[in-house]
């Protein structure tokens, strides 16, 4: 029962939030929703419910509305519940038009996320990923920037062309069940499908998880995507959804069609190689600090990727720590951001310079998630970067070697950006700064003590992914069984 509710209390909040006028009341309700869920996803991770349980499946007035979770689930719901608080705490004191419409969104955005990474049916997981992307396009056309009408065009011709694909899947799926049809996983991962049919069938599926992560060649809507985006829309998008593409590809593709991954295995992880380098590259190449992070984004989610279809031990373990990582990181330097271009007006690396004179406590804040977004040790983001790059070690030494330039470059730029943002001498024109607020410590001590705190000790997390890791041998062991075949 306690699955249908951390489903349903941000779904029932964002009606009651088109009820309430005052706009404090309307975030200060948000809040406590979110919060809420946070704590019955902590009660779920720590009561003991998660220990061995592979998986727990509900069924809501005798239909197939079934919810349930395993290892893998766990780590993104407690990434979603993780970062809403901080998300609708970003836009706390500051004026923001129809508050009430855009936190009833963001509230089934949520709930809408959880739905996808809960649910145990392949048609319900469908029905949630389309219901995620209606509140995110209107976010970003309504309290988006410059060009948002094209931009927000662009990015649900791509996202609605993914999903009409996935659906198509999961209809050939439906028809494959034997007797009465069912797109219940546990019935589709039972499926023998020929490997012919799994070849073509890969790319049907997956293509839509591709574009949310985004994968080469399916990337050229995020830049301007989150350039454009709001604050809390960019969050929502680079936190969490981007996320759904990798939880997608582990929830579809491996257990389904292992011998069509088998197949295009080299190929995915080429292609995500190939956009490691490339969005590192652009990214010391942008004069605008926001479309940096963007690409700095697309970089790290690009490494997951490939290591992702590395299918061993260490890989799988890497990813789903770097889940939560990046999750955490991204939101903090999208917020830096946010607060960079409140003080300074502008985004422009050009129009920037010397913000640590007059801000010395925003300047040591954005080190560190710096340092931590450029996987220094004893930061969380070494930890998944490390067994990243080893898992892609044991499939090849020239991927690990390409995968470990995304912490050289990665260095390179964003210590750059730093430089360029807080040092040297303080521009005349700036306005009058003021350092960090009280919100602003509010939002980025936690996350900063959390990338900080899973750097020196990440044992809790890899105890969680650990149950994740387990489940997905039952994935991983027929295609390593394949692979020995196909050699032998």
């Amino acid at each position: 029962m306690i699955l249908l509710i951390i489903l349903l209390i941000p779904f029932v909040a964002s009606l009651l939030l088109l009820l309430v006028k005052h706009a404090e009341t309307v975030k200060k309700l948000a809040l406590v929703s979110s919060v809420l869920n946070l704590l019955l996803t902590f009660y779920l991770l720590f009561s003991g419910s998660s220990t061995g349980v592979a998986t727990q499946s509900y069924v809501f007035a005798g239909s197939q509305f079934s919810l349930g979770y395993d290892g893998v689930s766990l780590v993104m719901i407690l990434l979603t519940n993780l970062l809403f608080p901080f998300i609708i705490l970003a836009g706390f004191n500051r004026e923001q038009k129809q508050p009430q419409i855009l936190y009833a969104l963001i509230l089934f955005a949520q709930s809408a996320l959880i739905g996808v990474f809960l649910a145990q049916n392949a048609f319900l997981f469908y029905i949630f990923w389309e219901l995620s992307l209606i509140p995110v396009y209107f976010i970003l056309l309504l309290w988006g920037g410059e060009n948002r009408r094209a931009i927000t065009l662009k990015f649900f011709i791509y996202t609605l062309a993914g999903s009409l694909f996935l659906l198509f899947g999961i209809i050939f799926l439906y028809q494959l069940t034997p007797g009465l049809h069912t797109t219940d996983f546990a019935v589709i991962n039972q499926l023998v499908i020929p490997e012919s049919t799994q070849i073509w069938l890969f790319w049907i599926l997956f293509i839509a998880f591709a574009i949310k992560m985004p994968v080469f060649p399916f990337h050229t809507w995020q830049p301007s995507t989150y350039t454009m985006a709001s604050t809390q829309g960019v969050m929502i998008l680079a936190g969490v959804m981007t996320k759904m593409g990798i939880y997608g590809a582990l929830r579809f593709l491996f257990p389904i069609i292992p011998l069509g991954v088998l197949f295009w295995q080299n190929t995915v992880i080429i292609l995500s190689l190939i956009v490691v380098i490339y969005a590192s590259v652009i990214a010391f190449r942008q004069a605008n600090l926001k479309k940096l992070i963007a690409f700095s984004s697309m970089a790290h989610i690009s490494l997951m990727a490939a290591a992702m279809f590395v299918l061993n031990y260490y890989s799988i373990q890497g990813v789903l720590f770097q889940v939560i990582s990046h999750g955490v990181t991204i939101v903090a330097l999208f917020y830096l951001v946010h607060i960079i271009e409140e003080k300074t007006g502008t985004l422009e690396l050009s129009q920037m310079g010397g913000i640590k004179l007059i801000a010395p406590r925003l300047a040591i804040l954005m080190l560190i998630v710096v340092l931590g977004s450029i996987a220094l040790p004893l930061t969380a983001g070494f930890v998944g970067e490390f067994l990243m790059i080893t898992g892609l070690f044991q499939q090849s030494v020239w991927f690990a070697a390409i995968g470990g330039i995304t912490m050289i470059l990665g260095a390179v730029y964003m210590l750059y950006a730093y430089q360029r943002v807080m040092l040297g001498e303080t521009r005349a024109d700036y306005k009058p700064i003021t350092d960090l607020g009280l919100l602003d410590y509010c939002i980025l001590i936690p996350l900063i003590l959390i990338l900080l705190g899973l750097g020196v000790y990440p044992q809790p997390i890899f105890n969680l992914v650990e149950t994740a890791v387990v489940a997905m041998q039952n994935f991983l062991l027929p295609i390593a069984n394949v692979a020995t075949s196909f050699a032998n």
